[in-house]
């Protein structure tokens, strides 16, 4: 039969006392080791949720920006879209301008060559697509770009359509008459005069939306880097105060473990009395 082993009271308290130890040195070790004062839901129920409300907005802020970076880059697909419709309606007024003092042959090859890029402007209109949205196409596309984590607020931007037909370029064959008179090329001239500023009108227009798309996308990453630091302060913890709980720690287990040696040794050497006496 085996005898059960009585302990002390004494024995039972440091017994005790080297379990809690134990269970500070293991919290004090992880929390150097991570670096964080809270990992889990137990360390600190109300900082753990408070930093994961922060996480969770930071997340829908990070995607808000994914969103309006993609949106930039549809303005800027108009905007450069654009800036060739414009350089190619002033290669029409400057072929306008040239059929003033050309006659016979020459006269039709100019007019060839008006409508051949004036069809690469219209092709142009039409190519300016950016994950299927064109601001620029008749009819024009409308881009609608989330700005926030919060649902419903929205920046919506209505495309100007800016294909010939919009911008009343007619053809130098049928409707400028083969540019037969001085009427017919002065009528040319004027509607790509027209063209071009409605070209650098929409041009301001998508720059200015595509402004303020970029204030808000940094404004988004500025706040989601604010929550982030605040989460961070939250979970963080000091890991000098850490340290010191450890060694606090280490030092009392050690002082521990010496009084159980001071103890047994103590109750040994009355049961030695005890036995001689």
């Amino acid at each position: 039969m085996v005898e059960s082993v009585a302990l002390s009271s004494t024995q039972k308290l440091s017994i005790l006392e080297r379990t809690r130890i134990a269970e500070l040195r293991d919290q004090a070790s992880r929390k150097l080791a991570t670096g964080r004062r809270v990992n889990d839901v137990s360390d600190d129920p109300q900082d753990y949720l408070r930093a994961q409300a922060l996480a969770n907005r930071v997340s829908g802020l990070l995607g808000a920006k994914s969103g309006i970076g993609q949106g930039i880059e549809s303005l800027l697909t108009a905007q450069t879209g654009l800036e060739a419709m414009q350089k190619l309606s002033e290669q029409l007024k400057g072929i306008a301008i040239s059929a003033q003092s050309a006659s016979g042959t020459q006269l039709s090859g100019l007019v060839d060559q008006f409508d051949t890029v004036r069809q690469q402007l219209d092709n142009l209109a039409g190519d300016a697509t950016y994950q299927g949205v064109n601001l620029l196409s008749n009819p024009a596309g409308t881009l609608r770009i989330g700005i926030s984590d919060k649902a419903g607020e929205t920046f919506t931007v209505n495309g100007q359509a800016s294909d010939v037909t919009a911008l009343s370029i007619g053809a130098a064959a049928s409707d400028y008459n083969n540019f037969s008179t001085t009427a017919n090329i002065e009528s040319a001239i004027a509607a790509l005069d027209d063209a071009i500023s409605t070209i650098q009108s929409n041009e301001a227009s998508i720059v200015n939306n595509a402004a303020i798309l970029q204030v808000r996308e940094d404004f988004t990453q500025d706040l989601a880097d604010v929550l982030q630091s605040g989460r961070e302060k939250l979970l963080t913890a000091d890991l000098n105060a850490e340290g010191a709980k450890l060694m606090s720690a280490e030092v009392r287990d050690n002082l521990s473990v010496q009084g159980q040696k001071i103890a047994a040794r103590s109750q040994s050497l009355i049961v030695d009395l005890l036995a001689t006496g």
